[in-house]
Order: structure tokens, then C-alpha cells, then sequence
């Protein structure tokens, strides 16, 4: 009796096209997160960031970006950086009128988990504190101002949500 012939399932057929769909997407989310970050930047204009994009489009591009979300303003940072966004003054307008009127401010820095933990917690605080400086920049007294301890955030999509500040009316 003849031996009979050995055959695989083809797996490399199957690793090679799964390779080729996530080349495919990642092309394809990266094209479109710059095309929103051009469009949004646009020239002359400080990097905002609506609330329906991700963090990551416009920090893609390692440029820093803001958000207001529900009268909560987020800065989101390039990686390794701490300098705050141009365009800050414009983006804090709400909160320093809120303060005038006798409320309080909080600034909270938050950080991922990759990495040196303790490095991670220096930069989320030198975040925070470029957030306090402006602010006190713009006028608001630093009793007015409570610093959060940096918190580590889980991440469910891009890391550059996770280095981010928010700044929070409070009573």
C-alpha cells in the first residue's frame, strides 16, 4: 500500500489574508483619522478635537488637541510631552467665567499603565500643572484650583486617550 500523502489545512493562506485585512484597516483608520485632523486643525487654527473623534486623531500626528465634552475640557497630549495645546485660553473661556461667579475648578491628569509607572505619574503631573499654570495665567485664583493625584486609566481603544487632563467645574 502507497503512503499517503500528508496535507495541511492552508494555514499560511489563512495567516497571509488576515495579515493583509489588518494592513488594510489600519490604512484605512489612519487615512481617515488624518484627513479628520487636517480638516478640523486647518491653518492658522488651534487643534480641537470634536467630541464624535477619537483621541487619537488628531494626537496621531503628534500634535497636542483639546475637547469639550459636557462642560468637562480634556487635553490630550503626544506621547513623552507635556505642553499644553495652542488654544488653551480659548478652550478654558467657560470654566474661568465659571470661576469668577464663585465656583471651583478641578484638574485631573490621567496616564496609561504601559511602561514606568512612576514616570508615567511625573508626566501626567507635569500635564497637570501646565493646565493650573494656565489658568492661573488667565486669572483664576489658585484657591480656586484643586489638583488631582494622577490616575492610571484603563485603555479600551487608542493610548492617547489615556494621556489626557480634565479640567471639572465642582462646587
Amino acid at each position: 500500500m502507497p503512503p499517503v500523502p500528508h496535507t495541511h489545512p492552508p494555514l499560511l493562506t489563512l495567516v497571509f489574508s488576515a495579515a493583509v485585512m489588518a494592513l488594510t484597516v489600519s490604512y484605512a483608520v489612519e487615512a481617515s483619522s488624518s484627513d479628520a485632523a487636517s480638516v478640523e486643525q486647518g491653518p492658522g487654527k488651534a487643534p480641537y478635537e470634536p467630541p464624535t473623534l477619537a483621541a487619537s486623531a488628531v494626537v496621531l500626528n503628534k500634535v497636542a488637541a483639546y475637547r469639550v465634552d459636557q462642560g468637562v475640557v480634556k487635553f490630550f497630549f503626544a506621547s513623552g510631552k507635556s505642553q499644553l495645546v495652542q488654544g488653551a485660553d480659548q478652550a478654558l473661556q467657560d470654566i474661568v467665567a465659571a470661576v469668577q461667579t464663585g465656583r471651583r475648578v478641578q484638574i485631573s491628569g490621567f496616564h496609561d499603565a504601559t511602561g514606568d509607572a512612576p514616570s508615567n505619574a511625573e508626566l501626567a503631573k507635569q500635564r497637570a500643572l501646565a493646565v493650573q499654570k494656565k489658568l492661573l495665567e488667565l486669572g483664576v485664583p489658585a484657591a480656586s484650583i484643586l489638583l488631582q493625584k494622577p490616575a492610571v486609566t484603563v485603555i479600551l481603544g487608542s493610548y492617547a486617550e489615556a494621556r489626557r487632563v480634565e479640567v471639572t467645574l465642582i462646587e
